[in-house]
């Protein structure tokens, strides 16, 4: 896969924080109505949490973990399938990126 332009690979690492932690508030969200609702069922809410944290984690990694120039059209991929990523976002990026996302995502 060929590397993404320089420009959308620094416009990434310009977002990164600001995706990791929606990405993260996301998570965070998902785990309050987990424990909201857990009075009488204390085990499974645990057991809930722990299999969302394990999910998660393989997502936060897909979208975040060594990203290169080489990978990151794909982690931009993942991000807006998981709509951690923004159209306006997505806008933001070059046309050659934009329009492989969304052929990949058929959009």
């Amino acid at each position: 896969m060929p590397s993404v332009p320089e420009s959308d690979w620094k416009l990434f690492r310009k977002l990164q924080s600001e995706l990791t932690n929606k990405a993260c508030e996301s998570i965070f969200k998902q785990v309050n109505d987990i424990a909201n609702v857990r009075a009488g069922k204390e085990h499974q809410s645990y057991l809930d949490l722990y299999n969302l944290i394990k999910k998660e984690d393989t997502r936060i990694a897909e979208m975040f973990n060594n990203p290169t120039r080489n990978n990151v059209i794909l982690k931009i991929v993942t991000l807006r399938k998981s709509e951690v990523l923004s159209n306006e976002q997505l806008q933001m990026f070059s046309e050659q990126t934009q329009e492989f996302v969304n052929r990949i995502l058929n959009l």
